[in-house]
């Protein structure tokens, strides 16, 4: 398990109620096409076409891009910035998905929020990873350096794993929401309760 921090502007836009009232990342690129299965290689020539980056910016953006696709696992944690808090969350894979999306918010993560900190209780090492200005950037220590079990406000970092393929949650979600717009009545009211439920235990 691996931690990364991750700024909450793709695009120059804030989302972070969106990413944590939604239960989702994202990092913006919005020029760069589905990455799914694609290397760090085919990922720096997507950059390179669609952007025109050289040089160091190309290297900046690759590992930004890089990270978020490849470097980070399902199950690794994510820490975000809100104000003096740091929500954390366990993340899933990576979708993209630029039908159903605004723009700035096609390459995305489902996230399991655990809870969140009071950012003056988190120790040196995560305060530093949360002062990097890279979008997206690795704890460069062993985690459990980080301590975050000793700063949760609501659950714990080892007992709030959970089995459940989050690509299938970020799937079911959205076919609750499709359901809304049914002209079937009873199908719209089940897909609201659903959608209820979904946040009341989110």
């Amino acid at each position: 398990m691996e931690i990364f921090q991750l700024k909450t502007q793709p695009e120059g836009i804030e989302r972070v109620s969106s990413f944590v009232n939604e239960n989702f990342i994202c990092i913006g690129y919005s020029e760069l096409d589905d990455l799914t299965n694609k290397n760090k290689d085919e990922i720096r020539e997507e950059i390179r076409e669609k952007y025109k980056y050289e040089g160091s910016r190309l290297g900046n953006h690759l590992g930004n891009v890089n990270a978020f696709v490849n470097t980070m696992k399902e199950e690794d944690i994510v820490l975000i910035t809100e104000n003096d808090w740091v929500h954390i969350g366990r993340v899933g894979g990576y979708e993209y998905d630029c039908i159903n999306n605004e723009w700035g918010m096609y390459h995305r993560r489902y996230v399991k929020w655990i809870g969140k900190a009071p950012k003056h209780e988190l120790n040196e090492y995560v305060r530093e990873l949360l002062r990097n200005r890279s979008i997206l950037t690795k704890f460069k220590h062993p985690t459990d350096i980080a301590e975050l079990d000793k700063v949760l406000t609501n659950g714990d970092i080892s007992s709030n794993r959970n089995s459940i393929d989050y690509n299938i949650v970020e799937k079911a979600l959205n076919i609750l929401v499709s359901a809304l717009d049914s002209d079937n009545e009873e199908i719209r009211v089940k897909a609201a309760i659903g959608l209820l439920q979904h946040n009341k235990f989110n």
